[in-house]
């Protein structure tokens, strides 16, 4: 029996929810522990995990000539084809025990999450119909971190159960979720398409999306990077803490996505990222000043929280963006973002080991979170006009 249009879309949703907690899971599988792997078995410094963090989002400055080659496919293929190699990267990565040859496996894995990565937000866009894109971003957002939640579950059961520097295990069952996802993705129908597209975009009408996303990517690898390191090399916080730090955020995210995804649709973009800017400012500012680890700890969970806001620059891409712009813009995103992720890891490392002080990358990231501020300004006031 032929399903309707209306069930079928019920089933794609349902589907790409399947995809979304698999890939969450698996993901957070692998990162919970990756930055302890890195210490434990190939003895990193600040500086490897730089250089090892740069090389990783290489990939995601071609994520706008990735996108454009490939616009015969429909947006669900090019996220299966994505999640595919993702898959197989981080399985893979659990046999590699020195630094070169992780960094380039790394890289392998890194062309699929970024192909995943550029096409993930304009499926949500596109099962939404153009009706509360917001409310579906959070959504989702909050479906993931669910996914998180049960991962880090899973991996702090397993640092209890298996011998301390055991991290096999946790890689190859993160590459088998997000192998699963790939195949879910790829039964994905014409919902998810968000139509003829163009190959690649770069208009000057889109130039506050690009330098508001190339800041966000500045922000996000001061924070997800040299935070999370500091902890770690500087306050000698083990696997188990980390685990249990990111379990706790999760749970929080989880909470305030969706909410903060209907926020856009209401309020529209300005007053939030306005918001979203000012709260960087305030914890950069106080993990460049503190030197208590349970303050270090509060800032962290903070600013996770306040990444839920990230869904703003996609709502208002797609506020402004012309027909058949919507996905090619959002993986111009993805590099514009990515020139950042690209730089500033390494950059930040350099700045660490010269200065022989974790705080200094933070100060810089009080300076970015200030110019965010003053740009966010430019926003539209209001919510978007909602279709006919």
């Amino acid at each position: 029996m032929e399903l309707t249009e209306e069930a079928s879309l019920r089933r794609d949703w349902a589907r790409f929810t399947a995809v979304t907690l698999l890939f969450g899971f698996g993901f957070a599988v692998y990162s919970g522990v990756f930055q302890n792997f890195m210490k434990d078995e190939l003895h990193a410094t600040q500086l490897n995990y730089g250089v090892t963090e740069s090389i990783r989002e290489i990939p995601g400055l071609m994520a706008a000539l990735m996108a454009g080659t490939l616009v015969a496919f429909a947006e669900s293929r090019i996220a299966a084809i994505g999640l595919a190699i993702t898959g197989i990267g981080i399985a893979w990565s659990g046999f590699v025990h020195a630094l070169p040859p992780l960094v380039a496996v790394t890289f392998f894995w890194s062309v699929g999450f970024h192909l995943w990565a550029t096409v993930q937000n304009a499926i949500t866009m596109a099962l939404a119909k153009g009706k509360e894109g917001g409310r579906h971003l959070g959504r989702m957002g909050g479906i993931s971190q669910y996914a998180t939640i049960a991962a880090l579950g899973f991996a702090a059961v397993g640092a209890m159960l298996m011998p301390r520097n055991m991290y096999l295990p946790y890689f190859l069952v993160g590459g088998a979720s997000i192998l699963a996802a790939a195949v879910f993705c790829a039964s994905l129908t014409h919902h998810a398409h968000t139509g003829v597209r163009h190959r690649i975009v770069l208009r000057r009408e889109y130039w506050l999306y690009y330098l508001l996303t190339f800041l966000e990517g500045c922000r996000r690898q001061i924070f997800s990077i040299f935070a999370a390191l500091a902890l770690i090399l500087v306050y000698h916080q083990d696997v188990r803490q980390m685990l249990f730090v990111q379990l706790i955020n999760a749970v929080l995210i989880a909470v305030t996505a969706p909410w903060m995804g209907r926020i856009f649709d209401r309020v529209g973009e300005r007053g939030p990222l306005s918001a979203y800017a000012i709260g960087l400012i305030v914890v950069f500012i106080g993990y460049a000043m503190t030197r208590n680890v349970v303050s270090l700890y509060a800032l962290y969970l903070i600013d996770n929280i306040l990444f839920s806001f990230g869904v703003g620059f996609t709502t208002y891409i797609h506020r402004i963006a012309r027909p058949g712009d919507l996905t090619p813009s959002l993986a111009m995103g993805v590099t514009m973002n990515h020139i950042a992720a690209v730089t500033v890891p390494i950059g930040g490392a350099y700045l660490w080991a010269r200065s022989g002080n974790y705080q200094v990358p933070f100060w810089v990231g009080v300076g970015i979170a200030g110019v965010s501020l003053v740009f966010t300004r430019f926003l539209p006031h209001g919510p978007a006009p909602k279709p006919a």
